[in-house]
């Protein structure tokens, strides 16, 4: 089942999601699925992945500005979610709390979103879930077939524009998509603002800047570009280049550039670029369907010193490049041993890290995994059951030789490795045609990154000095999932409940230590425990309208002291309206949404990133409630005989003076105000 985006139908059809045994409808899966169209993520307006799919149960967005939006699912983010491309593990450095998924909404062709632990399909790091991101499918049969883009948004200045466009003659196939994203700085509600000294102590929780909020501006250029070929056997083989390159400014709290706070604000530029080469291919044999796949990666993030904007170029101060090779090999089967079907497969993982910059922060290094898995499903009447089983083989070292300026840790670094069996289990029982029960219980594991065992220097983005610990043990977690579902042709809902118990929770710890005037904050670990609950509904109240709603709760805590565990998200309610009335004149296709939103108030957990804007001289790391109202409209006529879709998207109607937890300047700045969004798409061929 798949959440309303407001402004466009998400229903699922005949969809066969990829990240099960076999690919299958998400409604027939003992795992916790939900898919996200590209149609639906273009008319919200949504510009990056946690945008795009907030709207689902259970699934929030660490949102700096509008550039960055990093998907959390049950509470668990960066590290701890899986991101993929194609079925694919791929890294974005996502050890930063503000280093978003450098994949562009706009050249998706869906997202499949799993919840729970992942590790058997996917491996380390799927702790708390896994987002699958599928390009558009080639479309072998046409010659030409696409769409144009045309975007503004209001509150922050923004143009987007793009094109892609898909064709083939039957044996070749192409698919291309380019889009350039343009932004001004953001804007929040024109508050009160407090800089010390102030004529009232109460006043110490205002921030530091409202209004037009200067350096959270950016610009980007991505595009996706494949080729592929159908054999007489009845194979597909594809090769795809993909390119994400960013530039933007962070708002930096005062004082932690050069200047004094009255000087107004100050921010950090950074530079990301992000390449991949995929080569893949879908071939049956011998009973089996084999999918290989060989996938090249190269990141590179840098970043200026604090204080330094990216109008002055780069200072050299952070520049940290991976080039990483993935092989994997997949075949799928049907009937065997007494089994209904299943996948098996190999992979192997290798990564080269650089570290060049005059800041060390993560290191160079080398990490290498290679694994083994088996997912099987078997069905007994109205009950089927999926289990898997993996094993891991992790390597990971720091490298001196590949770190400009490298800190003792890293001089007397070993390798270390890392044997770890993960598995799962789930079912889905039919109560009746239209009532399913599931149940999931799965063994997750993370092997601690190069940032965690060695960082040591100051994260700009975050205002602190960070340091790792090379002792770090390997993350396991055991996850149960409980969930009620129902669906009729008029109504779908579902009712989840879930316990995640993860051993070596890795966390940063505030020392109570400063480094040149910010808070030091080292890698450490303890045992942890999440609870939580998830509900979604859709009703079809009739032809044109249907009706939604929404909530979520989640509860950490560390095992030792009972301490929250940091940035999970508010607790939330949705609740929403869509209209699709009919009409047969110009206003073809007519559509309208009403969505209200409810954020709980939440205190920022100790030593979470961020946290120590509660006991500044300004501003707040612990939030207050709050309703956000949002609007959509929309129609498609055909002007000239060409059929343009057109939607307008109305972000927190009421300008509500607000601060999102998950939002990472609410420290020292306010959430953005209103925004409307103006989109127009044309499609072109078919």
């Amino acid at each position: 089942m798949a959440s309303g985006s407001g402004n466009a139908d998400q229903a699922l059809g005949p969809i066969s999601v990829t990240g099960v045994p076999l690919p299958g409808s998400p409604l027939s899966q003992a795992a916790d699925v939900d898919v996200v169209e590209s149609e639906a993520i273009e008319a919200k307006g949504a510009t990056n992945l946690g945008e795009a799919l907030s709207d689902l149960a259970g699934v929030d967005s660490i949102g700096t500005g509008n550039s960055v939006g990093k998907p959390v699912i049950r509470g668990l983010s960066g590290e701890r979610i899986k991101i993929l491309s194609d079925g694919v593990g791929v890294d974005h450095q996502q050890y930063g709390v503000r280093h978003m998924p450098t994949t562009d909404t706009f050249l998706l062709g869906r997202a499949e979103v799993v919840r729970g632990a992942s590790s058997v399909l996917y491996g380390s790091s799927a702790l708390g879930g896994a987002i699958n991101l599928l390009p558009p499918d080639i479309v072998w049969d046409k010659r030409i077939e696409g769409e144009t883009l045309t975007r503004y948004s209001t509150n922050n200045d923004q143009w987007d524009t793009g094109i892609k466009a898909t064709g083939g003659n039957g044996r070749f196939g192409y698919s291309a998509g380019i889009i350039r994203r343009s932004a001004g700085d953001i804007e929040t509600p024109d508050e009160s603002t407090y800089f010390p000294p102030a004529p009232s102590a109460d006043l110490q929780d205002a921030p530091a800047y409202t209004g037009k909020l200067g350096n959270t501006d950016f610009d980007q250029v991505n595009g996706d570009f494949a080729l592929g070929y159908r054999d007489d056997g009845g194979g597909e083989w594809t090769a795809r280049y993909s390119r994400y390159n960013d530039e933007h400014n962070f708002l930096l709290p005062p004082p932690a550039g050069n200047l004094p706070p009255s000087a107004g604000e100050e921010g950090v530029g950074q530079y990301i670029d992000n390449e991949q080469i995929e080569l893949a291919g879908e071939k049956e044999a011998g009973g089996i369907t084999w999918k290989p796949k060989l996938v090249w990666q190269n990141n590179r993030r840098r970043s200026n010193a604090a204080g330094t904007p990216r109008v002055a170029g780069f200072d050299n101060a952070l520049d940290i490049e991976f080039d990483q090779y993935t092989a994997r090999l997949e075949g799928q089967h049907g009937p065997v041993l007494g089994l209904d079907g299943g996948t098996v497969g190999i992979e192997y993982v290798t990564k080269d890290q650089v570290s060049r910059g005059t800041t060390q922060l993560s290191p160079g290094g080398d990490v290498d995994n290679l694994a083994v898995f088996v997912f099987e499903e078997k069905g007994f009447g109205d009950l089927l059951l999926q289990a898997g089983l993996r094993y891991d083989h992790h390597e990971i070292e720091g490298d001196a030789s590949k770190t400009a300026n490298p800190s003792q840790s890293v001089i007397d670094a070993e390798k270390q490795s890392y044997d770890v069996v993960t598995g799962s289990l789930g079912g889905i029982y039919s109560l009746t045609d239209r009532l399913s029960v599931a149940a999931n219980v799965g063994r997750g594991f993370r092997a601690p990154t190069l940032f965690e065992l060695y960082a040591s220097g100051v994260h700009g983005g975050v205002a602190a000095f960070q340091q790792g610990d090379p002792n770090l043990e390997e993350e396991t977690s055991l996850n149960t999932d409980l969930s009620l579902r129902w669906a009729s042709d008029t109504l779908r809902a579902k009712a989840t409940v879930y316990r995640n118990a993860i051993d070596n929770y890795v966390f940063l710890r505030d020392t109570g230590d400063t480094f040149n005037g910010l808070p030091v904050f080292a890698n450490d670990q303890t045992d942890a425990e999440l609870i939580g609950a998830e509900l979604s509904i859709e009703k079809d109240v009739n032809d044109w309208m249907t009706l939604s709603a929404a909530a979520s709760t989640v509860d950490g805590e560390r095992r030792d002291n009972g301490d929250e565990l940091p940035l999970l998200p508010a607790d939330n309610v949705r609740l929403g309206a869509e209209f699709t009335p009919a009409s047969d004149g110009w206003l073809r296709d007519p559509r309208g949404s009403v969505t209200l939103r409810y954020y709980a108030s939440k205190d920022a957990a100790p030593g979470e990133p961020f946290a120590q804007f509660d006991d500044a001289p300004f501003g707040s790391a612990s939030t207050d409630d709050y309703f956000l109202i949002d609007l959509g409209a929309g129609f498609s006529p055909r002007i000239a005989g060409q059929t343009v879709h057109l939607d307008l998207a109305v972000n927190n109607l009421l300008d509500e003076d607000y601060r999102g937890f998950l939002d990472t300047y609410k420290g020292y700045a306010l959430s953005p105000g209103r925004d409307i969004r103006l989109t127009a798409r044309v499609p072109f061929g078919g």
